[in-house]
């Protein structure tokens, strides 16, 4: 599935720098346009999001019968939280085992998560980043639309084994201002850059990095479709997916 003609070694250095890299043309085209295509016609997302103190995933036809007064009461709490820097609001489709036998195109979603773990994977991501302690990636696949968002937060949490935080892009077309960025920022909240959504690109980063997924406008054009997840190291256990927390 990768592009054979990356060079492993240019991108090792490029790492070294900052602890962060864009991979562009990650996976071989082919393999890329398939996978965007099935999410952005045969997925059907649930809603994920942090609420009461809790991660909450409601799917698409549970949320959507919810009365007013419900759904008023989730959308004015995850605004209050998200003033104050907390929590989340997107589309996720997690690789979940009891999913694993669905129809062919779904199939090819999981072969993709099933390639993550791979030798061939995980020997590509040791090779650029030093790791030598990876065993295992989750995965899930994301979709941000107008009005959803990922507060800023580092992904280094306690009792977890995570290494290096990846999002591998399905968007063919993206504008800055409809915002859905990858952006950066120092340790005490100063933004440093951001990245833009992208076709077939790989983010591949440290944990300890600060990011945040920047406010989708309503005016956005498109939804932002990618694959996320972080590669854990030794202890980890070897199966599981882990959501933001």
């Amino acid at each position: 599935m990768l592009n054979p003609d990356l060079d492993r070694d240019a991108l090792a250095a490029e790492f070294r720098g900052d602890q962060r890299i864009l991979i562009p043309d990650v996976l071989r085209p082919e393999v890329a346009e398939r996978i965007r295509s099935i999410c952005a016609e045969k997925v059907a997302f649930d809603y994920v999001y942090f609420l009461d103190g809790a991660v909450r995933v409601t799917g698409g036809q549970e949320m959507a019968a919810f009365d007013a007064a419900t759904k008023a009461r989730i959308s004015q709490e995850l605004m209050r939280n998200a003033t104050d820097g907390i929590g989340y609001l997107y589309c996720g489709y997690v690789m979940n085992a009891t999913r694993a036998d669905g129809d062919g195109d779904l199939r090819c979603l999981y072969e993709v998560y099933e390639y993550l773990n791979s030798s061939d994977m995980l020997d590509f991501i040791e090779h650029i980043t030093g790791r030598r302690d990876l065993v295992r990636a989750d995965a899930q696949y994301t979709r941000y639309s107008a009005g959803q968002y990922l507060t800023r937060h580092r992904d280094d949490i306690e009792g977890t084994t995570r290494r290096l935080a990846y999002v591998l892009g399905f968007t063919r077309r993206w504008h800055p201002d409809w915002g859905g960025l990858l952006q950066f920022y120092e340790d005490d909240g100063t933004p440093r850059d951001a990245w833009m959504p992208a076709f077939n690109r790989l983010s591949l980063f440290d944990i300890r990095h600060v990011h945040s997924v920047t406010y989708v406008t309503p005016f956005a054009g498109a939804a932002r479709l990618s694959l996320t997840g972080w590669f854990y190291g030794e202890g980890s256990p070897k199966a599981g997916v882990e959501l933001e927390s």
